[in-house]
């Protein structure tokens, strides 16, 4: 690919350009990307660490664990190897002042969920109004020992230990006995969480089972939220497309006297063509490189409270699409160099 390459070196202002907006446009991808799955992250990032399979909530409930009441004799009717779940969404501030929206759930010490959560300073203790909470609380400020308030109420849960990626519908996650969640839901079960998928003979009347990709997708705003981002991203792949296929096709019709020649000494049409979509490539992969490279370092020097992650998986997926639409993008000057007849540019 000698002469897509000189040709580059020869019009290095013109293929910069090209460079440029492609690395704009994928820059902005890697973004919303990181964005959509940080987001997506802090409405479900508790509900993955529960490595789960079903949950049961009660029929009306749409999905919605705030929505869901099981009774009593439903919940007998269910195999006893579930996670009873209750949850409770309030204010809770500290002794100190400190204060924050946080999701309460109430699990059993013995629950599959609770053996499995992994803890990064302190102890795994819910017993005796204490509570295990996200690791958000720590960067708030809440320290190993305070005691959180929670709000209209008498109730004071001391935290006994952080754990990590336990954020649910974008609010930290405190995890606490059944029994301290008493007196503030009056003992009410939400869900029971299952780590198979049980026989819709073992589904009790009233009831519905839902697989937990099921229920993440009914989080309230989550599936809104992850459309619009799609709808974007989508949208800029379709821009990198057109601003592609414009700029060449512009730069291959400036050049056609130059391919007549070429033709006209023997250099095949293939070869032009195969030339045109190395330099596609080549543009896309510097303007990719480039991106990622600013991409990893917007997200480190953003602030926390920015919910933006970038993971090699969601790099690679962005990368090879955008690459993907600039080849495609390069099949219309494609057209033109296949048609550039060397007698009639010549002039005979």
């Amino acid at each position: 690919m000698f002469l897509a390459i000189k040709e580059m070196l020869h019009e290095k202002l013109r293929y910069s350009l090209i460079v440029v907006l492609i690395f704009l446009v994928s820059y902005l991808l890697i973004i919303l990307t990181g964005l959509a799955t940080g987001l997506a992250n802090l409405n479900k990032a508790a509900i993955n660490e529960w490595d789960a399979s079903s949950i049961v909530l009660n029929s009306d409930s749409e999905g919605r664990l705030q929505q869901s009441f099981l009774s009593q004799d439903e919940v007998a009717s269910l195999p006893n190897n579930g996670t009873r779940i209750s949850q409770y969404s309030t204010l809770v501030k500290s002794e100190n002042g400190l204060k924050e929206n946080a999701q309460l759930v109430a699990l059993d010490s013995k629950s599959f969920i609770f053996k499995k959560l992994k803890i990064t300073s302190g102890s795994k203790n819910i017993r005796n109004n204490a509570g295990v909470v996200s690791d958000k609380f720590k960067s708030d400020g809440f320290k190993i020992g305070d005691y959180l308030l929670v709000a209209n109420s008498s109730l004071r849960i001391k935290i006994t230990g952080f754990t990590p990626r336990a954020t649910l519908s974008a609010l930290p996650v405190v995890y606490i006995s059944p029994d301290t969640i008493q007196s503030l839901n009056k003992g009410v079960t939400n869900a029971v969480v299952f780590k198979n998928t049980l026989n819709n003979s073992k589904i009790p009347k009233g009831t519905n089972q839902l697989s937990i990709g099921s229920f993440i997708n009914k989080l309230p705003g989550y599936s809104a939220q992850q459309l619009t981002f799609n709808f974007m991203i989508g949208f800029l792949y379709i821009i990198i497309l057109i601003v592609i296929s414009i700029f060449l096709y512009i730069l291959t019709v400036q050049k056609l006297p130059n391919l007549g020649v070429l033709k006209a000494q023997g250099v095949s049409t293939q070869y032009l063509v195969l030339s045109t979509l190395f330099q596609s490539f080549i543009m896309s992969v510097i303007g990719v490189i480039i991106a990622i490279i600013l991409g990893e370092i917007t997200a480190i020097t953003l602030p926390s409270e920015v919910p933006i992650v970038i993971d090699k998986s969601n790099i690679i997926v962005t990368g090879i699409g955008i690459i993907i639409m600039s080849l495609l993008g390069a099949l219309i000057p494609i057209r033109q160099i296949a048609k550039v007849d060397p007698y009639k540019i010549i002039g005979g």
